[in-house]
């Protein structure tokens, strides 16, 4: 019997280290998981920083942001608007494929936020949501491995209907979602979270604050300094039909408050010595607005809702706005910091990288289990390290079968109805002249492609 209890007192005293080890390693590992911060603006365009060359836009904070990790030239998102874009950041997934015939974020395939709660990741999701609501009986976020929420357009809890008579209820909406994220941040900085911050600007309407606009008040524009013709040609639409002067003071507010409330966040993780270990990525879910795919109709609204004047975003140099498949519909900035991987200052002008990569990328730099599923996005990690990478995979864009596009290289393709285009974006990156006839092979070879896609996905062609 002694011996049977000297026995027992020796295996014991070989198991509690071996548990105390295996404790110490699982915490050393969680310990090295990046935290990640995805702060995601709305209708902001890819030339609306000044990083990323507006005249006049100020934003200290994200221009730091940039100088201090990487920001990418040819960044895209999978949608030409705000839906079917954060559907596929979530899902890996090109909208066509399901979002736009439901509208939903099925619960049964891998999303950003399923996989990190899964690999031991506290969540939360503050925001806007936009992909089912309470009318659709979607299901809540945290049917998403979302531990905490605040949201709209969704079946979340969020804004009462009170807080929205607010006539700058949607000025207010970006400090409060900072606040909970300071908030979530402070609460669970001893494990590693993830949190998607998806902001209102520069959606419209955008109706500044008095303290807003008085950063912008002595102002003066001239169309001039935008180099773009087609920002200019815009500008001068706007003029016609309101005070361009006025709109361009208010658009700039608003991206100047939003990169202030970004700031905030920024120095909080500075103070609770976070900043060396999370990934903060900034990105817009597509071109800026209005809506361009009916001028008169936007004549209209003008008329109706002034406040609609005040989207002026900037596309750079490319063609179009927000719902068009042409560049400037779908390009987006992408800035990404991590101090402790990350060599600052850098800027990757090679990498073709879509919101359907986030998913799979994000899955490996925090050493997720990705569970096997059809993605259409690529691990695109080595890129954020400051890589730049090859993608393996064709791009493809359709929110309707009228009109469907792709990206392969340097090659750009549309196919809207029976009308077939091409564009070599090395040369042309405002879309401007159709080389189908010049690229007789290529363009055979993205017609027959653009065709098998939509037949893949929507209805067969005739």
């Amino acid at each position: 019997m002694h011996e049977m209890k000297l026995n027992a007192q020796l295996l014991l005293g070989l198991l509690v280290p071996c548990c105390l080890l295996s404790v110490n390693v699982q915490a050393r590992e969680r310990a090295d998981q990046p935290n990640i911060v995805f702060i995601l603006a709305d209708d902001l365009g890819c030339g609306d920083l000044g990083v990323t060359g507006h005249p006049y836009a100020r934003s200290p904070n994200l221009d730091q942001l940039a100088r201090e990790g990487i920001r990418f030239e040819q960044a895209y998102m999978a949608g030409a608007w705000c839906a079917p874009s954060r559907y596929g950041l979530m899902s890996g997934v090109f909208p066509a494929r399901h979002f736009s015939q439901t509208r939903l974020l099925p619960v049964d395939r891998p999303c950003v936020t399923s996989v990190l709660h899964d690999a031991g990741y506290a969540t939360a999701h503050f925001g806007k949501w936009h992909m089912g609501d309470k009318k659709q009986k979607a299901p809540p976020p945290e049917a998403y491995g979302i531990d905490e929420s605040f949201t709209t357009q969704s079946s979340g809890a969020g804004w009462s209907a009170e807080a929205r008579k607010d006539p700058h209820y949607r000025e207010k909406t970006t400090p409060h979602y900072v606040n909970l994220t300071i908030d979530f941040i402070r609460r669970h900085k001893n494990r590693p979270f993830y949190v998607n911050l998806w902001i209102y600007p520069t959606h419209s309407y955008i109706n500044p604050t008095p303290e807003q606009l008085a950063v912008y008040q002595d102002l003066i524009v001239d169309v001039n300094d935008f180099e773009n013709p087609l920002q200019r040609d815009f500008l001068n639409f706007v003029a016609q039909h309101g005070d361009v002067q006025a709109a361009m003071r208010a658009y700039c507010a608003d991206v100047t408050a939003m990169d202030a409330e970004v700031g905030r966040l920024l120095d909080v993780l500075a103070a609770l010595k976070l900043r060396e270990n999370t990934i903060v990525v900034f990105s817009s879910d597509n071109g800026p607005g209005p809506l361009c795919n009916n001028w008169d109709n936007i004549v209209k609204r003008y008329g109706e809702k002034p406040l609609l004047l005040n989207s002026v975003g900037s596309a750079r140099q490319f063609r179009d706005r927000k719902i068009s498949l042409h560049e400037g519909g779908i390009r987006a900035p992408l800035i990404v910091r991590w101090p402790r991987r990350i060599r600052a200052g850098t800027v990757d002008t090679e990498t073709l990288w879509c919101g359907v990569d986030y998913l799979p990328t994000v899955a490996a730099l925090a050493g997720a289990a990705l569970p096997a599923a059809d993605l259409d996005g690529e691990d695109l990690s080595a890129a954020f390290l400051g890589s730049a990478q090859l993608r393996t995979q064709t791009l493809f864009w359709s929110d309707r079968p009228q009109w469907s596009a792709l990206r392969d290289n340097q090659w750009k393709a549309h196919l809207r109805g029976d009308q077939f285009s091409l564009y070599d974006l090395s040369r042309d990156p405002s879309e401007s002249n159709n080389v189908a006839g010049r690229y007789p092979r290529q363009a055979r070879q993205y017609h027959n492609e653009l065709r098998q896609w939509i037949e893949s996905v929507h209805e067969p062609l005739p």
